[in-house]
């Protein structure tokens, strides 16, 4: 499992052992894997799918890519991890039904290969 810290953002893996505690972020922030407040994820055209449930995915990836086009970010990375491939299957499922969506891509080795997918987006006409 992933938690996110509040207050910067960074990410930690946790393992079952772990879970439960807390653990001192780099910037010193408490983080506990059980507090359920709201986290502002930052708009930066980089999607982590790694902290959030597969189920939310649907929902997550269109309005994560509607707050892009707002921010007239239109190149997307989104990290779905290697795993079984389910969450990879779902990703591109979701992103083929958006009419905003212009292409589909894999990562190159150099942003994750196959364990992420770059999405161009359309522009909105003005």
């Amino acid at each position: 499992m992933a938690v996110i810290c509040p207050k910067c953002h960074r990410q930690y893996d946790v393992t079952l052992f772990q879970f439960g505690q807390g653990l001192a972020c780099d910037c010193g922030t408490l983080v506990n894997p059980f507090e359920t407040a709201a986290v502002d994820m930052p708009i930066d055209g980089i999607l982590d799918l790694h902290s959030f449930r597969p189920s939310d995915v649907k929902d997550l990836v269109p309005e994560y890519l509607e707050a892009c086009v707002q921010k007239e970010i239109y190149r997307v990375r989104i990290i779905h991890g290697k795993g079984t491939g389910a969450l990879l299957r779902t990703v591109r499922s979701v992103l083929k039904k958006l009419p905003g969506v212009e292409s589909i891509e894999p990562a190159g080795e150099d942003e994750g290969g196959w364990g992420a997918t770059i999405v161009r987006l359309r522009r909105r006409a003005e």
